[in-house]
């Protein structure tokens, strides 16, 4: 019989099994009359939501109607001036155990929806984590910017916004010792563009923070958010006032090094934009001693000294720039903006400094980093205008109209442009057109001189020259057209004028008596010497063709020989 072998006896661990629940996430806003914008942004989230919590300060539309059909639990609060006030209401009426804040004009697109459900998943039931996403927010007043704003944190005893406007929660999550963690979730804020509405909100959110001022005239925050509104509505110098409460308390340098650098290159914007470049430049240089490395102060500094017409600097600091990699913090920064004019504005250094492939090099690539790129088409066209390249000169222009830089001095060059091709029907309309939209854009009104000139419609070379000669007397083109034309006409009463005045404007003796075109070509051809001496070689060519016009002599036509060999060709 055989031995039965007893089993060993499996111990198992006396710890009991645990198991976690999925987390919770409960959707938290503030309203007033969005019934416009309530569905785009609650509705591509359901999915993902475990409750929707709309607190409704007011609406006087159908917003409480929809945001209940969306499924949300709608409260009313009596508006008071205090966004943290209504955004800590919505706290307490949530019940899941984290929380999703949005406003009505935020957009959550499918894949970043997808990333909060996965995100979701992921939520520690310690409640010891908070999240920021990156917002892209489309202002009116600072284009496409990013930053990082913490939009989803744990449902806490002791959590709660600060700030009666621009609010924030990461302070008191900081204090809970709650980790805050950066993801990759973008929120897109379209916001406003109505300037009304724009204006509207900026002097409601100025009153809120002046009030808040007076009871904590000392927190950083507070100016910093009273300088960007004040600033919003152009008003720079006020903004400063606020930033320096921030900039020269060296404390806030160490404690909130993105505050601090945030306010300093801030308030150099402001100097900037009131044109007093050697104080920008004090501000941007003092905050690059202190954070080394970063991209966007040395930008700031490179623009500044640009404008300052400081080229030399301005091309190492902006070339430093364009090394560095672009740190996007809590504050806003228009990325792709940025990288745009860190290569427009090297490239307006190297025109400067004569450097002109490299100035193309710098505007072609600029083309490639933004879609508001037209100043870039602009600074092409014109670069290669005064490079005589006038078919890549209208094409560039033609390029920028095309775009929506419709504006009277891109016409007026690219008639010019046209005409200088040879494409005199379109270069007519397109220096009608400049002067269309600006019926007194001088350049545009000469070239449609000139150009009616060429092509002998001499009444109507006439009417621009007079109408240019009625904003800017002294223009030796347009004086130096009629005189030809009143030669061919033999209006010599209005033919001795035009000499008469160029006379004067070149500081030519006037005491002359004109008894035959002899004298008078005579005369002309002083002035094509007066003005060969001031190296404007083009005119002087003009003043001889008239000389030898009036009175032809074999030492006006070695002039016009002389000077057409250096400019490279003849008046016809």
């Amino acid at each position: 019989m055989k031995k039965i072998r007893k089993k060993k006896r499996v111990h198992l661990k006396t710890a009991p099994l645990s198991w976690t629940r999925n987390q919770s996430l409960s959707l938290c806003m503030i309203v007033k009359n969005e019934a416009g914008n309530i569905i785009p942004c609650i509705h591509p989230l359901r999915s993902v939501l475990d409750e929707i919590v709309v607190i409704d300060t007011g609406s006087s539309d159908s917003t409480q109607e929809i945001a209940r059909q969306l499924g949300a639990k709608v409260f009313d609060f009596k508006w008071c001036d205090d966004f943290s006030a209504a955004r800590n209401e919505s706290i307490r009426q949530a019940t899941g155990d984290y929380i999703l804040w949005l406003d009505a004009d935020d957009r959550v697109d499918p894949p970043e929806v997808k990333k909060i459900e996965s995100l979701k998943k992921m939520f520690p039931s310690q409640k010891d984590q908070a999240y920021y996403v990156m917002v892209n927010n489309q202002s009116p007043v600072d284009g496409e910017t990013r930053f990082y704003q913490l939009r989803i944190f744990p449902r806490v005893e002791g959590v709660r916004f600060e700030g009666r406007v621009h609010e924030q929660i990461f302070q008191t999550l900081r204090r809970q010792g709650i980790k805050l963690i950066q993801t990759d979730i973008i929120i897109r804020h379209i916001g406003y563009s109505d300037p009304k509405t724009m204006l509207k909100k900026s002097e409601r959110n100025l009153h809120i923070i002046e009030e808040e001022l007076k009871e904590n005239p000392d927190n950083p925050l507070l100016h910093y958010n009273a300088a960007r509104t004040l600033a919003g509505m152009n008003r720079q110098v006020e903004a400063i006032s606020h930033m320096k409460k921030i900039t020269e308390d060296q404390t806030l340098r160490e404690r909130e090094r993105f505050l601090y650098i945030e306010a300093s290159l801030l308030m150099g914007k402001y100097y900037v934009e009131l044109g007093r470049y050697k104080e920008a430049i004090f501000i941007f240089e003092e905050v690059l001693s202190h954070f080394k490395g970063n991209s966007l102060i040395h930008f700031c500094l490179g623009e500044a000294l640009f404008l300052a017409g400081d080229f030399e600097r301005a091309e190492e600091e902006l070339t430093r720039s364009i090394g560095m990699e672009i740190e996007v913090s809590l504050f806003p920064i228009n990325i792709d903006r940025l990288r745009y004019y860190q290569y427009f504005r090297l490239g307006q250094c190297y025109w400067k400094m004569k450097r002109m492939d490299s100035a193309q090099e710098m505007f072609l690539t600029s083309l490639k980093l933004h879609k508001d790129h037209s100043q870039s088409l602009e600074a092409l066209a014109l670069l290669n205008l005064e490079g005589e390249r006038f078919k890549e000169a209208a094409e560039y222009y033609e390029k920028a109209i095309q775009e929506g830089a419709e504006s009277d001095q891109n016409y007026s060059n690219l008639g010019l442009a046209l005409w200088k091709m040879g494409s005199w029907i379109e270069a007519e309309k397109a220096l009608k057109k400049a002067l269309e939209i600006n019926p007194r854009r001088l350049e545009a009104l000469t070239n449609l001189g000139h150009l009616y000139h060429a092509r002998h419609e001499e009444l109507k070379a006439i009417d621009c020259f007079n109408e240019a000669l009625i904003q800017a007397p002294d223009l030796k083109d347009v004086r130096l057209g009629l005189s030809e034309i009143y030669f061919k006409k033999y209006d010599l009463e209005n033919l001795v004028e035009q000499c008469d005045t160029l006379l004067e404007v070149l500081n030519l003796p006037r005491d002359r008596v004109v008894s035959s075109f002899e004298d008078l070509g005579w005369l002309y051809k002083e002035i094509g010497d007066r003005i060969c001496e001031h190296g404007a070689l083009p005119l002087s060519l003009m003043a001889y063709h008239t000389s030898f016009l009036i009175y032809p002599t074999e030492e006006v036509l070695d002039r016009i020989l002389s000077t057409a060999k250096v400019t490279g060709g003849l008046v016809s």
